[in-house]
């Protein structure tokens, strides 16, 4: 009876501590850097969620790829908390290059208001003929 006590307290061990792996791409190409937060805090099972994570600093271009799992780790802890403290390990990719702006760009390099109201104007009519957003860059 000990024994089978003993198999079942491992098994529930080992499956407490499954990992799992979500992984969110945006479609940008990806850039060289990565943001790491391996003890992400979650809790009571991962229903109360984590804080956000900024990397605005990090990633001026935007964002790539979020991973987020639970490492062997992680579930350990997960585990000896009961559940109650459920960290994650969470990967930021940073986005590369730069994203291209669909449509047509109108540059304005004067101060002039006159200027800048006929480069809207003029982005307007474009815009309105082709269908396509047309932008303008002071």
């Amino acid at each position: 009876m000990r024994t089978l006590r003993l198999a079942a307290l491992a098994l529930a061990a080992v499956a407490s501590t499954g990992c799992y792996h979500a992984v969110v791409e945006t479609g940008r190409p990806a850039g060289s850097t990565v943001v790491s937060r391996p003890w992400t805090p979650t809790f009571v099972f991962g229903l109360v969620a984590a804080p956000e994570i900024n990397v605005a600093a990090q990633c001026p271009r935007g964002i790539a790829k979020v991973e987020t799992q639970m490492s062997f780790v992680n579930g350990l802890a997960s585990f000896v908390t009961l559940g109650i403290y459920t960290p994650r390990t969470v990967t930021v990719t940073c986005a590369g290059g730069t994203a291209a702006l669909p449509g047509r760009t109108i540059e304005v390099a004067t101060q002039d208001l006159a200027a800048r109201a006929a480069a809207l104007t003029d982005a307007a009519r474009e815009s309105e003929r082709s269908g396509e957003p047309v932008f303008v860059q002071f």
